[in-house]
């Protein structure tokens, strides 16, 4: 079912009771009264006259909870403000918006499957936005065809996770980026021998890092040690020193974002001085100002960075997030932010009360997102490409800046 927008009087009366339902993030009543005209840069996205008139609800699960609360909050920050952007600039037509309805999961697959199977029996939800880890994504994807509910992947990194078309992904994959600077790091630094750190029960950075590894052993470059670790530990003291005692010429940090900053900051209190690298876990502006000094000139790849990125739509991206939200956005914002202007140009193409199925058509038919801020944004297969990349680290005053070998 389709939910009608609100005439200003619905406006009045929502403020006189209150507010709104905390589980809903609803810019619907600001667009209808024009409040937030002219507060946003303007996006590219042409409107859309042939909709019908109404709210559009977006599922979203979040993961502002868990061991990836810090990237969680970013993405859904991004959706946010896209979704803001959409509604006040009527991108979709007059009397047309979009809703977040949030269910959080916590990163935890049962609760994320739960999540997706409850939104799947709301008609009023069109289309469902997940993940950050990809075996919970992995779990989602078969719930997503059998019910038959359109699934936008926001995070998740493993190879083909996109089936089309309910499922498709706005994360560009990040192994080009990561082969390219392992490749940069064999040729600068020139290492005889490196250690690795990897994910046990993460099968996408299992992939990153033999990816990683083949660069190094393709230059002729000895493998230390390969060091396992688990998404929950939290000890990194003894697998600091067994890394140590490999006398690596380079460590290599392939795990989630918990362990990537343990273990960072174990080998720097147990005095390691040598080259680290690292994944773009360790971009968010959270995790510097949590380890600091710790994760500063740790080289990683990244697709978007707020103080480098030079495209005007991206800059208009940067202004209004730190305007809404008094901080520079991340990678992971962005992706959050790419999901909306990604379901936005779909819904752009359908007329009526389109369904489930026809949503799930319309994304799979966009072969670019054309409002985007990575300076274009081709999706091939249901999967968003970048070939643009940076390699930087964090510096002492917590801005990113492109690497150099030391």
């Amino acid at each position: 079912m389709l939910k009608y927008a609100p005439s200003r009087d619905d406006v009045a009366r929502n403020e006189e009771q209150g507010g709104r339902d905390v589980n809903h993030v609803t810019i619907r009543s600001l667009a209808a009264a024009g409040l937030l005209a002219g507060a946003i840069a303007a996006p590219t996205l042409a409107a859309a006259q042939s909709l019908d008139k109404g709210v559009y609800e977006v599922g979203f699960i979040t993961e502002k909870t868990g061991p990836l609360a810090a990237a969680g909050i970013s993405y859904w920050h991004g959706a946010e403000l896209a979704l803001e952007e959409i509604n006040s600039a009527s991108l979709l037509g007059d009397g047309i918006a979009l809703e977040l309805v949030e269910k959080e999961s916590g990163s935890d697959a049962a609760r994320a499957v739960q999540a997706l199977t409850q939104f799947a029996a709301d008609r009023d939800i069109k289309v469902a936005t997940c993940c950050i880890l990809s075996p919970v994504a992995g779990a989602l994807k078969p719930v997503a065809k059998s019910m038959g509910i359109p699934l936008i992947i926001y995070g998740a990194t493993r190879p083909g996770l996109p089936e089309l078309p309910y499922v498709s992904s706005v994360v560009a994959l990040p192994g080009p980026a990561e082969v390219k600077m392992t490749q940069t790091l064999a040729d600068t630094l020139k290492p005889k021998k490196v250690t690795y750190f990897v994910n046990a029960d993460n099968d996408a950075f299992q992939a990153r890092f033999k990816a990683a590894q083949k660069v190094m052993e393709d230059n002729g470059i000895e493998t230390g040690e390969v060091i396992s670790i688990l998404a929950n530990d939290t000890d990194f003291t003894g697998p600091a020193t067994q890394a140590m005692a490999t006398n690596p010429d380079l460590i290599m940090v392939w795990t989630t974002q918990t362990p990537a900053v343990g273990i960072v900051s174990a080998l720097r209190q147990r005095g390691y001085e040598g080259d680290i690298s690292s994944s773009d876990v360790i971009s968010p502006v959270a995790v510097f100002e949590k380890a600091g000094q710790a994760i500063e000139g740790v080289p990683f790849p990244i697709l978007f960075s707020p103080s480098l990125s030079k495209d005007p739509r991206a800059q208009a991206f940067i202004d209004a997030y730190n305007k809404k939200y008094g901080q520079q956005p991340d990678t992971y914002s962005a992706q959050g932010y790419t999901v909306m202007y990604y379901l936005a140009q779909a819904l752009g193409t359908l007329s009526g009360n389109p369904s489930r199925e026809e949503i799930a058509e319309a994304l799979a038919a966009v072969k670019e997102i054309k409002d985007n801020i990575y300076g274009g944004l081709p999706m091939i297969d249901g999967q968003a490409t970048v070939e643009n990349s940076l390699i930087v680290n964090w510096s002492g005053d917590g801005t990113l800046v492109p690497w150099e070998a030391k």
